[in-house]
């Protein structure tokens, strides 16, 4: 549909900037899909999604929220996303936009698509579209050219339903002007913080009280599942120790990867940062800049930079080391500060510097000018590299021999006893405590956990080597005696009940609070009393003084309803929180971010409108689910 695009288009494209564009796109899964025969997972008004619609935006979900989570995503958030329904979910929303647009005569044509992707600057090499870049950009992502052109029709499509939607909506100004208000204002809470464990102490807990407490959650101690091994580790240092690599070898080596011996110019420096909120007023501004200015004359007159910076510096990463931040290249630092670092001479200090986070003071106390390494100073990583190259060829040729003669003998136990080996066993383990040897692996134990009793695995690549294995026996969940985790029953008795303790007590010093106030109340208790200090509502931790839960709950306290109308609780610990102060506005401020705090708002009554009409639709819509997720 778009050759013109695929014809005059290319080159390098980091994964990760198509995952970004892709991301703007997921409440479209996945565009071209051409086999009206597929199986079909549900219908929206008679519209088929097909399974295979279905899985591959399942799968590419999957993999974006895996690699968000490093790799792994924790099998507690994995169930709370829910990602199948999500999925599945958006498919339906997604055909359901669609026939609302046709029925409205909303249309996309082929040179709005065309336009939005060639101003996608991902696509662009020197400021001109480049078709090679964006053909390997999509393949990276397994996307083709029409199903990503389909996804921008779609995604165009819904915006342009949503400005429909959306027209004649407008922010008043004083609608405006008390969000302002709102936004900026302080305040300021006492609190008394009580810790559950502060009450275990007062916790004697019965025979009878910790047999009733096992027989009501004996299911929460039972066990994991457990394997034991045997198992042959054909070692790579031991394939190394024997792999001699000679100067030739070494000599072209280098030559031909000359690139990995090459060191950028770095610069090692410290700073002292004084963040500036992001809606900081002028005045704000100007008023940081100028204590930033104070210590620069300061640190001009000779005193000690980490000293000041460990009393001064709002980096917490840094701060406590005085503002060291050790060796850093081009292009690791934002821009400003980037280019202000690598300006400056050895020793030297420069003026405050203005970056998204606020004014920083650096001073460079190293430079390394760039340089590639000597043949002899790569000398033993180059070893260790062709060494490591040479033994993983014969690592695997050795264990892909032995695992044949395994197999032909019938056990790894008649291998081993035959060529006189050494084999490893290891105890009953579960796969939240595997032994060190296969910590680091979490696919080799999902595939030795799927193995029967007296089954041999695959050759399984480990950090130490190749190993094959064989499973000795295995232990089924059960749930053990009340002796043998008896104390684990008491912790957890203890704590139980330490909770609930701690819960009444602060429920006592709330109507204490409510009748004489909180600092009368908690001083008769003996109890410390705290301050937050001044915080805007928009601060969800209260300057880092309270978790974000006991913020959400103390926020509407005011002057005439100091007291919340029960205990403010998080993890383990009971906050007693009273309205102290308030600090109104700078109505001056309001001028300058009018037309920012109209703009969200605005935005914000878009998407409302939008998720509202969706919602009606989706209520009327004749949706049909055929297959289980």
């Amino acid at each position: 549909m778009l050759d013109f695009i695929r014809r005059s288009a290319g080159s390098w494209m980091l994964k990760f900037i198509l995952g970004a564009i892709v991301l703007v796109f997921i409440f479209w899964g996945v565009g071209n899909f051409r086999s009206g025969r597929m199986s079909v997972i549900a219908k929206v008004n008679g519209e088929k999604i097909l399974l295979e619609q279905y899985n591959s935006a399942y799968s590419r979900t999957l993999e974006r929220y895996t690699q968000m989570f490093g790799g792994n995503i924790p099998e507690a958030i994995f169930k709370r996303l829910n990602l199948k329904q999500v999925v599945l979910n958006d498919l339906i929303n997604r055909a359901l936009i669609r026939q609302k647009a046709e029925e409205m005569g909303i249309i996309v044509s082929d040179e709005e698509v065309q336009q939005v992707i060639l101003n996608i600057p991902a696509f662009k090499r020197d400021g001109v579209f480049d078709q090679n870049l964006y053909q390997r950009a999509l393949a990276q992502s397994r996307l083709t050219p029409t199903g990503f052109e389909a996804q921008v029709r779609n995604q165009l499509l819904a915006e342009k339903l949503r400005t429909l939607l959306s027209a004649g909506l407008d922010v008043p100004e004083d609608e405006a002007r008390d969000y302002f208000n709102y936004e900026n204002q302080q305040i300021n809470l006492a609190f008394v913080q009580i810790k559950s464990q502060e009450c275990e102490k007062d916790v004697k807990p019965k025979e009878e009280e910790l047999q009733a407490w096992y027989e009501k959650h004996k299911e929460a101690y039972k066990t994991d599942p457990q394997i034991q091994l045997r198992y042959l580790l054909l070692k790579r240092a031991d394939v190394e120790k024997e792999i001699e690599v000679g100067d030739d070898e070494i000599k072209n080596y280098y030559e031909t990867h000359k690139k990995e011996f090459h060191e950028p110019e770095r610069v090692s420096a410290r700073h002292i940062l004084l963040k500036v909120p992001e809606d900081a007023s002028k005045e704000e501004r100007e008023k940081i800049h100028k204590k930033a200015m104070d210590l620069y004359e300061r640190l001009k007159k000779g005193e000690d930079f980490a000293k000041l910076a460990r009393e001064f510096s709002e980096d917490p990463g840094s701060a406590q080391r005085g503002g060291d931040l050790g060796p850093f290249t081009r292009g690791i630092m934002v821009k400003p500060f980037d280019e202000t670092a690598f300006s400056l001479k050895e020793g030297e200090i420069s003026k405050p510097v203005l970056t998204k986070f606020g004014y920083h003071i650096i001073k460079v106390y190293k430079k390394t000018a760039e340089r590639t390494k000597s043949l002899d100073e790569a000398r033993p990583l180059i070893i260790q590299k062709l060494k490591s190259q040479k033994a993983t060829k014969i690592l695997w040729d050795k264990a892909n021999a032995a695992y044949d003669e395994i197999i032909d003998m019938g056990s790894l136990e008649a291998y081993v006893k035959a060529n006189e080996l050494k084999e490893g066993t290891t105890g009953f383990f579960s796969r939240r405590n595997p032994p060190a040897l296969l910590a680091s692996k979490p696919d080799v134990l999902d595939s030795l956990f799927m193995l029967q009793k007296g089954e041999l695995s695959s050759l399984l690549d480990l950090p130490q080597g190749v190993m094959v294995a064989e499973v000795v026996d295995k232990r089924l969940p059960y749930v053990p005696p009340l002796e043998e985790v008896k104390e684990r029953v008491k912790r957890d008795y203890i704590r139980q009940q330490a909770k609930e303790l701690c819960r009444k007590k602060a429920d006592k010093i709330l109507e204490a609070a409510k009748e004489k106030g909180l600092e009368k109340a908690a001083k008769e208790k003996g109890l410390a009393i705290e301050e937050t200090g001044f915080f805007k509502r928009t601060d969800t931790v209260a300057g880092g003084k309270l978790p974000a839960q006991v913020v959400q709950g103390a926020k509407g306290l005011r002057a005439d309803k100091p007291l919340p109308d029960k205990v403010l609780e998080s993890g383990n610990s009971f906050y007693i929180v009273a309205f102290k102060a308030v600090k109104e506005a700078d109505p001056a401020g309001y001028i300058a971010s009018k037309k920012s705090i109209k703009d969200k708002l605005l935005a914000l009554k878009h998407q409302t409108v939008f998720e509202d009409w969706l919602k009606h639709v989706r209520e009327r819509a004749e949706i049909e689910y055929l297959q289980k997720l």
